[in-house]
Formats: structure tokens, C-alpha cells, sequence
């Protein structure tokens, strides 16, 4: 026993005689649950299945682009190169990024745990397919599973009408090719140029 609390002996207690814990205590109120109602919970299933917008991402990808080719802009300024060299460059440049954009996936920005970390809202919806997507594919479960048709033996058919759906509704952009009359014009030009200025040099190097 210490300080009155405790048995006064331990023998035949099968404790070391002091109180660690009263068992007899009822609690008057249990733990509190936030149990998450219907409407929260279906909020939450679209969210997770919420689709990004896709034009809203091309633009900022765009964006991006734009202010790289500025960045470049102002250090060939700098430099002092003259204007038409100053466009034909950042021209060559941005191409250069839209086909890059174009040819590899997107490419999220994660923490250093390796967690997504976007903020805004097409930008979370992408992530999240990203990792629905990875989800389907460890499951095995088709793109165009449709929900609840586990069990049912046309679950196929319904999976093949769904993937045709898809298909119609999807939206193909057109890829703009440069005409060859127009090229075949832009190389005369700069053939040219070069021309005229190799013979503004020579006429300089007679001078001197």
C-alpha cells in the first residue's frame, strides 16, 4: 500500500498491490462515432469517379508552354539576336515542347514520399483516374466494367456495348500538316536570305 491506495498485502492478490486500473468504472457516455451519412458518402464516390476536363488541362499544359517560350524570348533579347532569329527559334522551341508533351504521358508532380501533390481541382480528377486506372489493372477489371454486373452471365456483352459507346463519343483533333507549296515557298526565302546576306559580307570584306 502507498499513500492509503493499494492492497495492504499482496499475498494471494496475484498483483503487485497497487491500483492500476479500476474495471468496475462504467463509463456514463461511449466514445463519440462520426458515422458519415448517405449524401457525404455518395459525395465522396463522385469525386473519386469525377472525370477531369480535358480542355481545361490541354490549356494549362499550353500555358506552360507559353511561358517557357517568353523565358526564352527575353534571354535571346538579351543576347542580342535580331527578331526574325529571336521567332524562328522560340518557333523551333515550341514545337519542340508540344511534341515532347505530346509523346510522352503526363507526368504528375508528387511529394518526397512519392504522393501526388496537386491542388487544382482537374488536376486532383486526373490523378485520381491515374490511380483508378492502376487499381482496374492489379484487379484485372476491364475499362468498361459496368457496376453491379459481376454475376451476371451477359456481363460481356454489356462490357463490349459500353467500349462501342465510348468510342462514338470520343473526340478526334485534327492534326494541321504544313502544305508542301507553302514549305517548298519558306525554303526559297530562306535560301535567299542566306544569299543576301553572304553577298552583304562579301561586299563588306572588298570594302575593308
Amino acid at each position: 500500500m502507498y499513500n492509503g491506495i493499494g492492497l495492504p498485502t499482496a499475498r494471494g492478490s496475484g498483483t503487485n498491490g497497487y491500483v492500476q486500473h479500476n474495471w468496475a468504472y462504467v463509463r456514463k457516455t461511449k466514445d463519440k462515432v462520426n458515422y458519415k451519412t448517405e449524401e457525404e458518402l455518395e459525395k465522396l464516390e463522385a469525386a473519386s469517379n469525377r472525370q477531369p476536363n480535358r480542355d481545361i488541362l490541354d490549356h494549362e499544359r499550353k500555358r506552360k508552354v507559353e511561358v517557357k517560350c517568353i523565358e526564352l524570348e527575353e534571354i535571346l533579347e538579351d543576347q542580342g539576336y535580331s527578331q526574325t532569329e529571336i521567332e524562328t527559334k522560340v518557333a523551333a522551341y515550341r514545337n519542340m515542347l508540344v511534341d515532347g508533351d505530346g509523346s510522352k504521358p503526363t507526368v504528375l508532380p508528387r511529394d518526397e514520399f512519392g504522393r501526388v501533390s496537386v491542388r487544382e481541382t482537374h488536376q486532383i480528377a486526373e490523378a485520381q483516374q491515374e490511380k483508378n486506372a492502376k487499381l482496374r489493372e492489379a484487379f484485372g477489371i476491364s475499362e468498361y466494367f459496368v457496376e453491379g454486373s459481376s454475376l451476371d452471365p451477359q456481363r460481356h456483352v454489356k462490357e463490349a456495348q459500353a467500349k462501342s459507346a465510348a468510342e462514338q463519343n470520343k473526340k478526334y483533333t485534327l492534326v494541321r500538316t504544313p502544305s508542301p507549296i507553302a514549305a517548298a515557298d519558306t525554303d526559297k526565302d530562306k535560301d535567299k536570305e542566306s544569299s543576301d546576306k553572304t553577298k552583304k559580307r562579301k561586299k563588306r570584306t572588298r570594302e575593308r
